[in-house]
């Protein structure tokens, strides 16, 4: 199995909800291997030591598990996240294991 890192992006979650969060975390079952977390204030950190507050949009994260990026793919297509609007997107990388 493969894991792939989920990054949730889009505007800022305004009066964010999580329903259909419980329901599409059951239905992942096993292939749910963290089931991240919400993130916010983030910031860029620049090699000359600088700190700009222009961080990307990502607002949360998680990780799952699949045969391969398609099936990954499968997974998500139902996710709750969707239900925000279509200015939401899920960013899927593979994280290859050492």
């Amino acid at each position: 199995m493969k894991r792939f890192l989920l990054l949730y992006a889009g505007p800022a979650p305004i009066g964010a909800t999580h329903e259909g969060w419980p329901e599409w975390l059951e239905r992942a079952g096993a292939a749910l291997v963290d089931s991240g977390s919400p993130m916010r204030d983030g910031c860029v950190v620049r090699a000359d030591g600088s700190v700009a507050e222009d961080a990307g949009r990502l607002h949360g994260y998680g990780i799952i598990e699949a045969a391969d990026r398609d099936a990954a793919v499968e997974l998500v297509r139902d996710h709750p996240l969707w239900r925000s609007g279509s200015e939401y997107t899920i960013e899927l990388f593979e994280v290859p294991r050492r």
